[in-house]
């Protein structure tokens, strides 16, 4: 069952950086926080809250469609983050959020995401329709390469 999402609803989620969320290239030993697993994460706890508030049908989940986050501070590995999401717009199955991650000394990212609400079956049926039609011109390709 799918419940209207309410404007104001938010999640809190608590998670502790690991070595697979980490930078590469900076320096040799200790690595940081990554941008990427930041928005990860920040996308997941937007996700969780759809998912426990509203959607209470396992046909029914979200996809993310707009990020816009800024990564203001460095984490290191091992810290625990706190991420907060809260809705600010609903346009029909359009959910837009309001991010916020912080670390245990400081505000290390914000910004907004977009998500929109998503019957799966259908969503399966129209990727696997385009995965076939991929693979079919594809085939084609090689045909007339040979």
């Amino acid at each position: 069952m799918i419940q209207e999402v309410k404007i104001g609803s938010t999640l809190e989620r608590k998670i502790t950086s690991n070595s697979t969320q980490t930078t590469t290239f900076l320096w040799d030993g200790e690595n940081v926080f990554s941008t990427p697993s930041l928005i990860a994460e920040m996308e997941e706890t937007c996700r969780l809250l759809l998912k426990k508030q509203f959607l209470n049908d396992d046909e029914w989940d979200s996809v993310g469609t707009l990020v816009n986050v800024t990564h203001i501070a460095a984490t290191p590995i091992g810290f625990k983050i706190l991420i907060e999401s809260k809705v600010i717009s609903v346009d029909n199955r359009r959910i837009t959020f309001e991010v916020e991650a912080s670390d245990e000394v400081e505000k290390i990212g914000s910004g907004k995401h977009e998500r929109f609400i998503i019957n799966i079956p259908k969503f399966r049926s129209k990727f696997e329709s385009k995965k076939s039609a991929l693979m079919l011109r594809s085939f084609g390709k090689t045909i007339k390469e040979a």
